[in-house]
């Protein structure tokens, strides 16, 4: 606290000082006007100085307490500029992780969000360019929907080298259609192929009540949750994700992402 104090006064004294140095070329006649003008800079700065030191950091995701009480979240279809933020408030509230499997065409509409998604701590995985299925894709199709994904994530992110280390070689294969064609083509490029064991149902336009049972039915440790936060209406998931998160903090879980720079948590 003292030192934001003291920052804030060296702030204020050098903004004073380049009031007062600041060459005058003007006549007595308009010198109000140069005041005023000076006393709006003066105050435009504070502001964003205090803007600045007061934005709250990301929420951290907490560890588990227990490792064998942890529960994997996905999202696919994103990014959304509405429901992908909204989920990521709902996260941070809850300390919770999340890999968002991202599909291209929405990259490139919305790259704040991945930034965002990647600078709140979230990771980040492939799910296609076109959400075109890829389970009878020849090599070459297969190469540019993943590749195009790729490498509009990371022009998205900027290349900055910490928000790159949320994005993991994961791909889940759209609508969810798995092949030994695919398998091979992803093992070629370097890719895990990511699956899940609990489908919320969500993407199916059920009440956040249904959604909520088709969750908690097949509850269960080191399970991998599907959601979406793209593609359509997700107001329902929302909703959703907050009572289940409640209830998985009730009974002592921990929800991570399950895709980070070091691969699955779950190995095929």
């Amino acid at each position: 606290m003292k030192f934001k104090i003291a920052f804030t006064n060296i702030f204020i004294l050098v903004c004073l000082l380049s009031w007062i140095v600041q060459p005058s070329q003007i006549v007595w006649a308009e010198e109000p006007d140069r005041t005023t003008a000076h006393l709006a800079f003066f105050s435009k700065n504070i502001r964003e100085y205090w803007n600045l030191v007061n934005i709250p950091p990301a929420q951290a995701i907490v560890p588990p307490n227990d490792p064998n009480n942890v529960v994997y979240l996905t999202f696919d279809d994103g990014p959304d500029p509405n429901w992908s933020i909204q989920i990521l408030d709902i996260l941070d509230r809850y300390h919770a992780g999340a890999t968002f499997y991202m599909i291209g065409y929405n990259v490139v509409s919305h790259p704040e969000v991945v930034r965002e998604i990647a600078s709140r701590g979230q990771t980040i995985g492939i799910h296609g360019f076109n959400h075109t299925d890829l389970s009878g894709a020849g090599f070459n199709f297969f190469y540019n929907e993943i590749h195009d994904t790729e490498s509009a994530i990371m022009e998205a992110l900027q290349w900055d080298q910490e928000l790159i280390k949320q994005v993991g070689r994961c791909m889940r294969p759209p609508y969810g259609n798995k092949s030994n064609l695919l398998e091979a083509n992803a093992e070629a490029m370097g890719y895990e192929i990511s699956m899940w064991n609990i489908d919320t149902k969500d993407w199916s336009g059920i009440s956040p009540e249904d959604i909520f049972t088709h969750f908690t039915s097949s509850l269960e440790p080191q399970k991998v949750i599907l959601m979406h936060d793209g593609g359509l209406d997700r107001f329902n998931t929302v909703k959703a994700l907050e009572l289940m998160l409640h209830e998985l903090m009730m009974q002592g879980y921990t929800v991570l992402p399950y895709c980070t720079q070091d691969g699955q948590a779950i190995k095929n």
